[in-house]
């Protein structure tokens, strides 16, 4: 057991009295003054189902170098041509200079950075507040991360051209590798490094062709695929690539590595002068090739995500959907087929190409994987930049209703057949449509909001339809988006947030984007978190829990971050290119969909009237069944100091012997996990006796706690109205 979580129990002969102290807590600076807890079995309401939930954007590398299971970055070198300004030139081809390759980021063309316009005038909410407010402006320059090196005195040159399958429009770009009689080729580092351990397979796919071997005078020229270390001294897997012709081919080897190295290359190596041409570039894992379909997820941020148990997934992004403009949104079309097909698009919110591997098809794999609803967000036509006019909108309207049919039509259908084409028959269920991100108050949302509305209930009734803030009264809304990213106190302090919206039974809220950004007000939270942010968002989470008949659904935002592409200050899950761990927030989180239970307990946390204070005490409980034979109840101290709660339990029926609690605290306010320390802070779980429904408990400093009875009958919980 580490120190830092360190804690007792202390349970009294006449009465409950936990004392949940950390070590090295400060017992003299306790208020004398408790805090009362009354949970009152007789009145409470039903949860939403789906209340607990994730967002899973394309952010931070969180799908292409993160749960996307490809290691090569970059595979089809339209990172290299977007960065390069290639896709901005009329010139089809580009000679890739040396400079260009020398810093850790791919500078932006300027023809790429002239075409950028101006943001569109609205009033700013949700994560692009904060960035405009908090963001550093070295971050908003930055581009394509560097990944691809010349290997001796070879010359590369990129070439446009039309995708290999005809029909799409996207332009994408392959590279031309020149040798001289000395031989060279071309390296890829993977995101940060590729992971080889010993004895494991990776298989390797290129697509290439080599106009050396146009006549028959010439002889195909040799080539070599290595992975090896980055000094290149080290080899731990090579192979001929074999069958090179001046038409493309597209060959598949199997290599072995004969060591284990978290920083390895990759290296295409030509023996002697050719011109060698590759489409493709692409390297698995072989435990994600076999069988006729992909899959393709990372299985350690999988499990991670399956750990949490979320009951919905929103995917594929907000801001990622939106794109800084129309032509760098996502839209899914391009993002289905094989994947040699998908031209991909540079991701322009969060700087860096997106290969489009992770596609419509992948995300509702993810979704089944994690046993989650999917909900999908679609892209209405408004940007950062530009909003199309509502008379223009039909063809993305048109998008959306195929994405639905793709998703969940028979595979008799034109999209439903693709989808079963790709290795699905059996349709997806598909109840949730979210129709823009942060797009209220800009031009045209109204309008386009009210077009695919209209054109989606009228082709599938059953679709819950998810507005951007509540559009009354210029729309109807089932669902509305709400966003909020701040300070560690204000997030506590908005605990009530929701206390005095009206409770329709048509409209709910959906909490789709929520975190704890600065610490204090105004200043960035050191990355990647900390343990008071979480307690305050546990504080939050207490709020929407008992609400949880207004707020329909709700998740902490971003999921998932590479820890060397951190864009946002704080987030769930810290990941690398071979190593994970979970903040304390991510076990605030599980914490609570474990314990998310089917009816909230009516919960009142008050003072006394002499007590001026506001002791930093929240609370809600919930049953975890029907019966309500097992009693869930969520206690916070987000005080410095520890603090005296009077906790009364109103209907209990029956006194079970135990009580289990687990808790969530360390030494200091700022500790965090860490992947030298991964789990620093995480719960403690711990059986006690217990001793009736009048409790007296201390709480440790800046912690959260679930304690649960496990009861021998049904309680007076069990009356409560449906409604």
């Amino acid at each position: 057991m580490h120190g830092a979580s360190v804690h007792v129990l202390v349970v009294c002969l006449t009465a409950l009295c936990v004392s949940l102290t950390a070590l090295g807590a400060n017992s003299e600076a306790m208020s004398p003054s408790p805090t009362n807890i009354v949970v009152d079995l007789h009145k409470g309401h039903v949860v939403e189902e789906l209340l607990w939930g994730v967002f899973f954007e394309e952010i931070q590398h969180a799908g292409d170098g993160g749960i996307y299971a490809e290691l090569i970055q970059d595979r089809q070198f339209g990172g290299l041509a977007y960065s390069l300004g290639l896709f901005h030139k009329d010139a089809t081809e580009l000679n890739v200079p040396a400079s260009s390759l020398e810093c850790d980021y791919l500078p932006l063309s300027s023809a790429v950075v002239l075409q950028s316009p101006p943001p569109l005038k609205s009033k700013l909410t949700g994560i692009r507040k904060w960035r405009q407010e908090s963001a550093s402006p070295e971050y908003r320059l930055k581009g394509q991360p560097r990944s691809w090196f010349p290997v001796g005195k070879a010359e590369l040159t990129l070439v446009k051209q039309q995708p290999i399958t005809s029909g799409q429009k996207s332009s994408t770009a392959y590279i031309r590798i020149s040798t001289g009689q000395s031989g060279g080729g071309l390296t890829n580092t993977g995101y940060w490094g590729i992971p080889v351990q010993q004895d494991q397979d990776y298989q390797l796919s290129v697509i290439m062709q080599s106009e050396s071997a146009e006549s028959a005078a010439n002889e195909a020229p040799q080539v070599t695929a290595t992975l090896e270390s980055q000094d290149g001294n080290t080899v731990y897997a090579s192979a001929d690539i074999g069958d090179i012709s001046s038409a493309w081919k597209h060959p598949k080897i199997m290599l072995t590595s004969n060591g284990t190295d978290a920083s390895a290359q990759l290296t295409i190596y030509i023996h002697g002068a050719a011109d060698v041409s590759l489409r493709m570039v692409s390297l698995w894992p072989a435990q994600n090739v076999k069988g006729e379909v992909l899959q393709p997820f990372r299985s350690d941020l999988l499990q991670c995500l399956k750990d949490l148990k979320p009951r919905y997934i929103r995917m594929p992004g907000g801001c990622y959907v939106e794109g800084v403009s129309l032509d760098d949104a996502y839209f899914w079309k391009p993002s289905v087929g094989p994947i040699q097909d998908r031209p991909g698009h540079y991701n322009g919110p969060w700087h860096y190409w997106s290969t489009d591997g992770l596609g419509a098809f992948e995300y509702f794999q993810l979704a089944e994987e994690l046993n989650a609803e999917p909900v999908w967000v679609i892209n209405n036509g408004i940007s950062h930049t530009y909003s199309l006019p509502a008379d223009q909108i039909w063809p993305l309207v048109q998008d959306a209703l195929d994405l639905i049919e793709f998703v969940s039509g028979p595979a008799e259908s034109e999209w439903g057949g693709l989808r079963a084409k790709m290795g699905h028959p059996q349709p997806w269920q598909l109840n949730f449509f979210a129709i823009g991100n942060e797009d209220c108050g800009k031009p045209w949302y109204v309008e386009n909001y009210i077009a695919f509305f209209a054109a989606i209930r009228a082709r599938y009734p059953h679709m819950r339809l998810i507005s951007n803030c509540d559009m009354d009264p210029h729309a109807p809304t089932d669902l509305f988006d709400w966003h909020l990213y701040t300070d560690t106190q204000n997030m506590f302090d908005r605990r009530h947030e929701f206390d005095t919206i009206p409770n329709i039974q048509d409209k709910k809220v959906f909490a789709s984007e929520y975190a704890v950004f600065d610490e204090p007000a105004g200043h960035n939270i050191q990355f990647p978190g900390n343990l008071k942010a979480s307690i305050a968002e546990a504080a939050f989470m207490t709020g929407m829990e008992r609400n949880s008949d207004r707020v329909s659904m709700a998740a902490f935002a971003p999921l998932l971050s590479h820890s060397h592409d951190p864009a946002c200050p704080h987030d769930l899950v810290i990941f690398d290119n071979h190593r994970v761990f979970g903040t304390v927030s991510y076990y605030v989180q599980k914490l609570f969909s474990e314990y998310q239970g089917v009816r909230y307990i009516e919960t009142s946390v008050t003072t006394a009237d002499s007590d001026p204070h506001d002791h930093g005490i929240a609370a809600s409980a919930t049953c975890q069944d029907t019966d309500c034979t097992q009693l869930a109840f969520k206690l916070v101290n987000f005080g410095e100091d520890a603090q005296r709660v009077d906790l009364e339990i109103l209907g209990l029926q029956g006194c079970p012997d135990t009580m289990t609690v687990n808790l969530l605290n360390s030494t200091h306010a700022l500790d965090e996990n860490s992947f030298e320390d991964p789990f620093k802070v995480v719960p403690h779980k711990q059986d006690f006796k217990f001793n009736g429904p009048a409790s007296t408990l201390t709480l440790p400093p800046y912690s959260f706690s679930v304690i649960t009875l496990n009861l021998s009958k049904p309680s007076a919980a069990a009356s409560i109205s449906q409604a």
